[in-house]
């Protein structure tokens, strides 16, 4: 019996590392709690409290208890489950009670507000905050600040500004004249910088406050800036709010600078850091909504476990009783006691197997958020610089009267028109790429011409930086023509072109076309793209192609999107073919891969489309967009023997097309009133002859599947390069019954 004794005491002080017994007393360790807590362990702490808590009952200690389950309520509302934190608060709060205890009573009514506040439970808050702070009022205690801070944070969830201002302004006046030293605290340890940490977060509610209250004036800024953003991370840095504080203080910062400075400049730096904290903000919000979840499923599981465990503890005291009538039980129960020893230990050692992983897996999802951070960061620059230089050429285009410089401009103008089309095609091409085949669309075509073409493209890009810009093709019969996907083979170009112009301060570059060797039926040609830019060193050969990672060899040398080479790479796989390069540091850069192009038998009919019609060719143009509206108009008008009507509603099109004979049909897909599918689909009820093509700027094979179903001939994808537009209008003009589904991209 001495031996079972002494065994079922062990167990229990060792399920029970939170409480600590000694002869005369038993105490429970809130120190070790709340680190537990403030190191986010939160599993380890719920484990913990529940055999805390278990222990408590089984030995009738209700101060225990209750210190317990007010702690466990505190660290479920850390995890979001306001419902079962605020049963365990309560039931804290009714032992607390019972006990007369009002330090205990403080510290439930504290919890529960805590509760109501980061649950959105409002009514109760209001309801329990003037008991809660008469209590701690009473008691001269430190809670008495931490929930006025709850109050101020309900006042500002809520957008009760006034509140908040009064609120705030009271509380940095109460600190100011109040020793924390003579407090009477609730804990058997003191919170480290309390005061100052309440302080911080007084001051930043308050500075808000004032802003929001009297309506953003200039001089209501002055307590925002008094804030030491430093100190006030410092003061938040394991708070899980922390981040979107600091994006507020600096977003308040951005508006001064932009509305009363009105200093772009400052006002970008601090949208800039804003956006960043931000961005922190909603990754810690996902993250701790997942770890969440993942802790409450644990839970659950662990409170099964604890539930068999008090079962098996029940049955324990049974064979305990039986043992002293029989030998054999006493056997039982001795092995069962074994039995739990192992199990216990194994439990313990696969807690720390998980916490091991968990730290790991916080390590990588820091990096990646690192990442992402960086490269957002890197794309909002590579997406202002053309916005800004669109909008500025524009501003100089409609202020200047030289018709010299106007053209300059012009050029300019385009060539940041261009590059943003670029980036922009570049960041869902690659988002396509990761989730879509590419099937290329071959259809005859110069390989010169298409050359010649990327090579106008990139030439502003080239003048701009003071580069000399040079091409070198072949010879080859004039009638000779491949199949080529003109868009994706132009994408690859002018992919490496770019990138080359971006790495090159000073020099050239250069595009180069060499046949390797040929056949009856295909030809096989060298590519190279040469410059004399910045190099890049073998060691980073490896990540050069890979999406995001290749920026890592660039340093400082420039703040590319790492898009353009991962998208030449998988779009090359397409062709059956592969790129490679040869590279010396601050000499220069040649990247060169072959294809295999089948030769057409028969030559492309360029003539065809001039051809003009015997009689005019009316259009029918239908977009809800003003500007695309003219621009297709004016682009239609163009094209001689054509003229056009424009509707911007798709009920008023398909009245039109029935009252009227049109021979053409030029529909906007995406329309507030009615789609362009739904609208196609009417006027095929109708009209089932006349051609169809949808103007749109999406792209993918979803859109080309729904555009067929609907009944629309032909997809032309916005922006379009006017001479292809040109030549799919004509070739409609000419023949009233096509119905292929054909993609034209911007290049």
């Amino acid at each position: 019996m001495f031996i079972v004794l002494i065994t079922n005491g062990f167990v229990a002080k060792a399920q029970d590392s939170l409480i600590n017994i000694d002869s005369s007393s038993c105490t429970f360790d809130s120190y070790k709690l709340d680190l537990l807590v403030k190191n986010d362990s939160l599993y380890q702490a719920t484990i913990l409290l529940n055999d805390a808590i278990s222990f408590s009952k089984k030995y009738n200690l209700k101060n225990t208890e209750a210190i317990a389950s007010n702690a466990l309520g505190k660290v479920l509302t850390k995890m979001s489950n306001f419902k079962k934190a605020e049963k365990y608060h309560n039931t804290a709060l009714k032992i607390f009670d019972s006990l007369q205890n009002q330090k205990g009573i403080d510290l439930s009514y504290s919890g529960l507000l805590n509760t109501y506040v980061s649950g959105k439970n409002y009514p109760k808050f209001d309801s329990l905050y003037p008991i809660a702070q008469a209590v701690s009022k009473t008691l001269k205690s430190e809670i008495y600040f931490i929930n006025l801070e709850n109050k101020i944070r309900k006042d500002y969830y809520s957008f009760d500004n006034a509140s908040m201002l009064a609120s705030s302004t009271f509380g940095l006046d109460t600190l100011k004249n109040t020793n924390f030293d003579s407090l009477n605290y609730s804990k058997n340890y003191r919170i480290k910088n309390l005061k100052q940490n309440l302080f911080q977060s007084f001051q930043y509610f308050n500075a808000i406050a004032g802003i929001k209250v009297t309506n953003f004036k200039d001089a209501d800024y002055e307590p925002l800036f008094a804030i030491n953003e430093k100190a006030l991370e410092a003061s938040i840095s394991k708070d899980v709010r922390s981040y979107r504080k600091l994006a507020s203080l600096n977003y308040y910062k951005y508006l001064y600078y932009t509305n009363s400075k009105k200093n772009l400049d400052s006002a970008n730096k601090y949208l800039l850091k804003s956006d960043t904290y931000k961005y922190r903000a909603l990754d810690n919000v996902e993250q701790q909504s997942r770890r969440n979840g993942e802790l409450v499923y644990k839970i659950i599981n662990a409170e099964q476990e604890l539930a068999r465990l008090h079962e098996t503890r029940i049955k324990e005291a049974q064979n305990s009783q039986i043992f002293l009538k029989s030998t054999i039980i006493m056997s039982v129960t001795l092995a069962i006691i074994l039995t739990v020893f192992y199990f216990y230990f194994k439990a313990r050692k696969n807690i720390v197997t998980i916490n091991k992983a968990l730290k790991a897996s916080n390590s990588k999802l820091i990096s990646i958020d690192k990442d992402r951070l960086e490269f957002f960061s890197i794309l909002s620059h590579e997406l202002r610089t053309p916005i800004y230089g669109i909008s500025g050429l524009a501003t100089l285009i409609d202020q200047e009267n030289d018709n010299i410089k106007k053209q300059s401009y012009l050029d300019s103008l385009i060539s940041s028109s261009n590059y943003l089309s670029i980036l922009i095609d570049n960041i869902l091409q690659a988002n396509r790429l990761k989730f879509e085949d590419k099937n290329l669309r071959l259809k005859p075509d110069k390989i010169e011409k298409i050359v010649r073409h990327v090579v106008s493209t990139i030439a502003v890009a080239a003048k701009n930086k003071g580069l000399d810009l040079h091409f070198y093709i072949d010879e080859s019969d004039e009638h000779e023509y491949v199949l080529v996907d003109k868009v994706a083979f132009s994408q690859i170009l002018i992919n490496l072109a770019y990138n080359a112009i971006r790495y090159t301060k000073k020099g050239h570059v250069s595009i180069n076309v060499f046949e390797k060797s040929r056949t009856d039926n295909d030809i096989t040609l060298r590519f190279e793209v040469k410059d004399s830019g910045i190099g890049i060193k073998e060691e980073h050969r490896s990540v050069v192609f890979s999406a995001f990672e290749n920026k890592t060899f660039l340093n400082k040398n420039s703040s590319g999107s790492g898009l353009g080479l991962y998208i030449v790479k998988t779009l090359l796989k397409s062709h059956n073919s592969d790129i490679d390069f040869t590279s010396t540091p601050n000499k220069g850069t040649c990247f060169f891969f072959d294809i295999t192009f089948q030769l057409s038998l028969a030559a492309k009919n360029e003539s065809s489309s001039a051809i003009s019609p015997k009689r005019d060719i009316h259009v029918l143009i239908v977009d809800d967009n003003k500007i695309n509206l003219l621009i297709t108009k004016k682009n239609i008008e163009k094209i001689e023997g054509y003229t056009c009507q424009t509707i911007s509603n798709g009920r008023e099109a398909i009245s039109i097309v029935k009252e009227k004979d049109f021979d053409l049909i030029l529909m906007d897909i995406n329309m507030p009133d009615m789609d362009g599918y739904e609208v196609t689909k009417h006027i095929r009820m109708f009209n089932p002859h006349i051609p169809i093509l949808a103007l749109t700027a999406l792209n993918s094979n979803e859109i080309s599947t729904k555009a067929e179903a609907a009944g629309i001939d032909q997809i032309v994808t916005k922006p379009y390069i006017f001479d292809d537009f040109k030549a799919i209008i004509t070739s409609y003009g000419n023949k009233q019954n096509q119905c292929n589904i054909i993609d034209t991209e911007a290049i």
